[in-house]
């Protein structure tokens, strides 16, 4: 059904993309919700706290949306697969792998924000939803990391981590992307997805590694006109 797969820019590769997030999002965004009410009784810092609460509302308002989303365009099945790999933060939400993963997750989603508020624009429901997911993510990209920072944990760790989820999430969203290319076949479809790589490669494969430069901080990227001008 291309009119219901291709909302976003009109591209098979760009809506595929889209689906594969969301797909994951209601799973992980409860999870990582957990994660910071876990942290919030060991953090000090009481602006550091308050942040932590606002970010647990958002994670929580994200997951109803995204189910809605994936209730809509047949992607339940995967979502129901996410919340059974999401079981074991729920019984151990103190872990720091859990909080480290917060951090390369949340990382990658700045990053997938400033693509998609940089290249899709239209009008419609689905459109909005992730435009309004995109702003709170840039504007929350930096929890996670502060929350660590402020406990002590180590940067080694956290790298170790940081590369496991990375190589993960983006395996997710190739394979979700190649097989909804490649089942519609078409020539225009494959050069769609050719420009989405590109755009992938340019916002997202390479900004992602910025977290292993020296001194990186979340909000070292200026994201003021991303959010400005797409509220």
């Amino acid at each position: 059904d291309m009119n219901r797969s291709s909302w976003c820019n009109n591209s098979v590769a760009w809506t595929a993309s889209c689906e594969a997030v969301s797909a994951v999002f209601p799973a992980w965004e409860k999870a990582f919700a957990a994660v910071a009410m876990h942290h919030i009784d060991a953090v000090q810092d009481k602006t550091l706290r308050l942040r932590m609460h606002e970010f647990v509302s958002e994670e929580i308002a994200h997951a109803a949306a995204h189910s809605a989303f994936n209730r809509r365009n047949n992607l339940k099945a995967i979502e129901e697969a996410e919340y059974k790999k999401t079981a074991i933060v729920f019984k151990c939400p103190g872990r720091k792998l859990w909080l480290g993963t917060m951090i390369s997750i949340e990382h990658f989603a700045s990053c997938m924000s400033r693509m998609y508020l940089s290249n899709c624009k239209g009008e419609g429901r689905d459109y909005k939803l992730f435009a309004w997911h995109s702003r709170e993510e840039l504007g929350h990209k930096a929890l996670a990391f502060d929350v660590w920072r402020h406990l002590g944990y180590s940067d080694k760790l956290l790298m170790r981590i940081v590369r496991q989820n990375q190589a993960y999430i983006l395996k997710a969203v190739f394979s979700h992307v190649t097989a909804r290319v490649r089942k519609s076949g078409g020539f225009r479809d494959w050069m769609g997805y050719v420009l989405w790589l590109c755009s992938v490669i340019r916002w997202v494969g390479l900004p992602m590694l910025q977290i292993y430069l020296p001194g990186f901080h979340p909000n070292h990227s200026d994201d003021r006109r991303f959010i400005e001008v797409s509220a």
